[in-house]
């Protein structure tokens, strides 16, 4: 056990457990189509205009592969990590900005640079501000809670790094903050209690079983709070209102290209935040040999890497 200065218990960060995922049959059902045949089942598709073009990137530069420390998954890093192609994810962020409107976000969280770039790109679409938590490791004094901002946690990295700490950049989060609840609580200067809020959402590249998008949630509502005790104290100091001023943080949305909904990742959000999160593609399943993936409604679709 660590123990603070004063000799009581130390607070230590929360850790998220991210199982890896063992090789599995397809849970898909339907046929098994390749990746010549895909473009008429897509077009044929109820999916949405940005989500058959996206499955359709997707399939053309994707691949199923083994990662070290998150076992089998979906590679899709040429077409939402390391290259921006309009083409394919253009009119996903379209919809997803259209959602993040409609649920009236104010601030979206984005975990780690690999879901940054889209992040960004929901982020411009949307018209909001984002703020990346970034990676780091794990100091050598270990991780007591006061060593970091207020949301920090730990999680395992997918790609076998081991454990990492994730953290938010409160300087940019202040000021964000400071431009959302400044203009709330000048409307309400005649008001004896007056309440601040902030609707945050989170955005990442995949959800696959809701670990790293709970992480986020939780973290996302200790660094609004944060922020906004820190603009309430800034305020009184400035003017002496000494109004009773309540707080309210919460999380409404999420976005992603990808979800793995044979983890069950939206039922683990809605128990969690009564959130349903908006997703490009609902992949139900995947296969190393052909390389396939499973798509809600449409069955087992090849990846165009084995010329299948």
């Amino acid at each position: 056990m660590q123990v603070g200065p004063n000799g009581t218990p130390a607070a230590l960060l929360p850790r998220y457990e991210r199982t890896r995922e063992e090789i599995r049959p397809p849970i898909a059902t339907g046929p098994y189509t390749s990746f010549r045949d895909a473009a008429a089942a897509i077009e044929g598709s109820p999916l949405s205009p940005g989500a058959r073009a996206l499955l359709t990137g997707l399939l053309r530069l994707g691949a199923v592969k083994v990662f070290s420390g998150g076992g089998v998954g979906i590679e899709y890093g040429s077409l939402l990590k390391t290259a921006a192609r309009p083409e394919y994810i253009g009119a996903h962020i379209a919809e997803a900005a259209a959602h993040l409107q409609e649920a009236r976000v104010d601030l979206l969280l984005v975990p780690g640079m690999s879901g940054y770039p889209v992040g960004s790109m929901y982020a411009l679409a949307s018209g909001l501000p984002a703020v990346l938590l970034k990676k780091g490791r794990i100091p050598l004094e270990g991780v007591l809670a006061a060593s970091f901002p207020p949301g920090a946690f730990v999680i395992p990295s997918y790609t076998g790094e081991g454990d990492v700490v994730i953290s938010a950049d409160l300087d940019a989060v202040q000021d964000i903050v400071d431009g959302i609840v400044e203009p709330q609580l000048a409307t309400q200067h005649d008001e004896p209690h007056p309440t601040l809020s902030l609707r945050a959402a989170g955005a990442d590249d995949i959800i696959d079983k809701a670990t790293m998008s709970r992480a986020v949630s939780e973290s996302a509502v200790a660094v609004g709070q944060a922020a906004i005790d820190d603009f309430v104290r800034r305020h009184r100091a400035a003017t002496g209102d000494q109004r009773p001023i309540a707080v309210r943080v919460e999380v409404v949305a999420w976005v992603t290209p990808l979800i793995k909904g044979y983890n069950r990742p939206h039922e683990h959000l809605a128990r969690a935040f009564g959130i349903r999160p908006f997703a490009g593609i609902n992949v139900t399943g995947v296969q190393l040999d052909p390389p396939a993936i499973g798509v809600d409604g449409l069955g087992m679709l090849g990846f165009a890497s084995r010329g299948s």
